[in-house]
């Protein structure tokens, strides 16, 4: 095996990332949506008659009820009203009018919490992005940062590109907080930046990747502060056991994730893989073993990739060509 340094990966010096797992415990409403949701979307996806469009809407669903229980609003209300699903219809019904009932977040109040660690830093160290993958979330979270006093700068694909330049200008200058949708994970350099939190959680280890490039990238002098929030019992806290705990993701050298998934034997996305596990699952005791065993699956996949690393190094060295 030859493994296929990319131009960033050559002689490329940052300063080093360090990931923070913020784990938490969701309030018993939440608790209570969030499971029900779970047990709705397995009996969406192993039914025949939802169609592959719907079976997407539904993994959209489990995506949000990890982000807010506001994320999971309209979601729920518009698989309701699909013809196809009327047999779900109540039950997605009543899952949307609780979701709106709840008006706090546990996740919204760790946040605070390590907002205010954060500020005490003072200058540079206290500015922060905050990640979520969802508007709703976004919209939450502002009214929230608001309410306790937080000055930020909002991001969101909606804005015109002069909007969202003045957004970063603003972050940059000023404001300690720059909260934004995946739209500020490609193609804005942040390096000014040195803490980011990861308020929800893709399952996909490329676009978690995205996100943490736009702060540690060429330019970044300091070590980089990476903070997951994770909800007990979620299958974002599996993904985060995976992908930090036994992976080390967040001290790979950038592109490195990429090569260490090309050495699965599966070759389906990260995100099909741990979705068709949480499905199959009988039971959480199932669940754990087989999120385990994709943990262990990875390990040895980045043992396999460092070995050709290793070997393709000695055999070139730093003879790299690039164009």
């Amino acid at each position: 095996v030859m493994v296929r340094h990319s131009r960033g990966q050559i002689n490329l010096q940052l300063p080093p990332r360090r990931a923070h797992t913020v784990q938490l415990a969701l309030h018993d409403d939440e608790r209570q949506l969030y499971d029900a949701i779970a047990a709705l979307s397995r009996r969406l996806l192993v039914d025949d008659k939802v169609t592959s469009a719907h079976r997407f809407g539904v993994r959209t669903l489990l995506h949000e009820a990890g982000s807010s229980a506001a994320a999971t609003c309209s979601t729920l209300r518009s698989l309701a009203d699909v013809k196809a699903l009327h047999e779900y219809s109540d039950d997605l019904r009543t899952l949307a009018d609780q979701a709106e009932a709840i008006q706090h977040s546990a996740k919204a109040d760790a946040l605070t919490k390590l907002l205010e660690a954060q500020a005490k830093g003072g200058g540079e160290r206290s500015k922060v992005v905050i990640f979520t993958q969802f508007r709703a979330t976004q919209d939450m979270l502002a009214e929230h940062l608001t309410q306790t006093g937080v000055d930020f700068a909002l991001y969101h694909g909606g804005l015109t590109i002069a909007q969202k330049d003045q957004a970063i200008r603003d972050f940059a200058d000023h404001l300690p907080v720059l909260l934004s949708t995946e739209a500020a994970g490609e193609g804005r350099n942040l390096q000014f930046c040195r803490a980011l939190v990861n308020f929800d959680l893709p399952w996909n280890p490329q676009r978690i990747e995205q996100r943490v490039g736009r702060i540690h990238r060429i330019g970044q002098d300091q070590p980089v502060d990476i903070f997951n929030l994770a909800a007990q019992g979620t299958i974002e806290e599996y993904v985060l056991d995976i992908l930090d705990r036994k992976l080390n993701m967040f001290e790979l050298v950038i592109g490195e994730m990429d090569m260490i998934l090309g050495q699965l034997a599966d070759e389906r996305d990260f995100e099909d893989i741990v979705t068709e596990i949480w499905q199959q699952a009988a039971d959480d005791d199932t669940l754990a073993a087989n999120m385990t065993a994709l943990g262990d699956q990875l390990v040895e996949a980045r043992r396999t990739y460092q070995q050709a690393k290793e070997y393709d190094d000695a055999l070139f060295g730093e003879d790299f060509s690039t164009e």
